[in-house]
């Protein structure tokens, strides 16, 4: 089965399995879930033109402080589940 983010674990399904980190690419995060690209949103970031950018640069770029938006997200994961 081909894995279609780039998540880089190169196995596929796993990328929705593990933790947030600041070092993942807002592109894949917001494929995960609707939460998650809920979260992303919510916390401005640009799922446009930032969705090449990692958690940490997006978080940069809009201001948000990166624990809150890693935090937004996690939760955003147990509200999905």
């Amino acid at each position: 089965m081909a894995h279609d983010c780039e998540c880089r674990s190169g196995r596929a399904g796993t990328c929705g399995d593990r933790e947030v980190a600041a070092d993942d690419v807002v592109r894949d995060v917001a494929r995960r879930s609707l939460a998650a690209y809920r979260a992303l949103e919510e916390n401005g970031i640009n799922l446009c033109c930032g969705a090449d950018l990692t958690l940490r640069e997006a978080a940069v770029a809009s201001g948000v402080p990166l624990d809150a938006l890693l935090e937004a997200l996690r939760a955003s994961r147990s509200a999905a589940s």
